[in-house]
């Protein structure tokens, strides 16, 4: 083998065992983080109160629902008002809204509802109750019409812009939605149970 050869395989050898060396390195120093070289292993609890510190009427986090969301400004007259729920720009999802509304009544939601093109003209409540936390909601044809009239996603928005909007301001679980005293109806669907808002 010729003196030149022999320098070559040389170079080739420690660039080999350079970039080999270097590989390891890189796996070895990445393997650890800068906080586990600097401190011993520690585990860290949180701050939870125990059981005898907790006061009995103070709710603990198992307790506690979400809150619905909240408006940046769920009263804009200073008057009676409500949240009600609206389609966004795109039409694809609901909003809340803060608007004002005449009194505390249904008629007063829904008309809230129109108003902010929500629900048709026309739509009204012919009477609602409530048991076990779910409110009875017995609309008009009108509203009939319009859900079973509308596409999959405008069935959807008429639907949970009066049920999201009653869910807050009535503080119940679900609504259950009839027309005329019938479960409401569209070209799929029968809705003869009760429905919980949306997010």
């Amino acid at each position: 083998m010729s003196k030149r050869t022999k320098t070559v395989v040389v170079a080739v050898v420690v660039i080999i065992v350079l970039i080999a060396a270097a590989c390891i390195f890189g796996y070895v120093s990445g393997r650890q983080t800068p906080e586990q070289t600097d401190q011993p292993n520690q585990t860290v609890e949180p701050d939870t109160p125990s059981e005898q510190d907790t006061p009995d009427d103070q709710q603990t986090p198992e307790d506690t629902t979400e809150n619905p969301v909240q408006p940046e400004n769920p009263n804009p007259s200073g008057g009676d008002s409500a949240v009600v729920y609206v389609p966004d720009e795109q039409g694809e999802t609901l909003t809340p809204v803060g608007t004002d509304v005449a009194d505390d009544s249904d008629q007063a939601l829904v008309d809230a509802l129109i108003a902010a093109g929500s629900l048709p003209e026309g739509a009204a409540v012919q009477s609602s109750s409530t048991a076990d936390g779910v409110l009875t909601l017995d609309m008009n044809a009108v509203y009939g019409d319009a859900v079973r009239s509308s596409g999959t996603t405008g069935e959807s928005l008429l639907i949970y812009s009066l049920v999201n909007t009653f869910v807050q301001a009535r503080g119940v679980n679900s609504v259950l939605i009839t027309v005329d005293g019938a479960p409401l109806e569209s070209g799929h669907e029968i809705y003869d149970y009760p429905l919980e808002a949306t997010n």
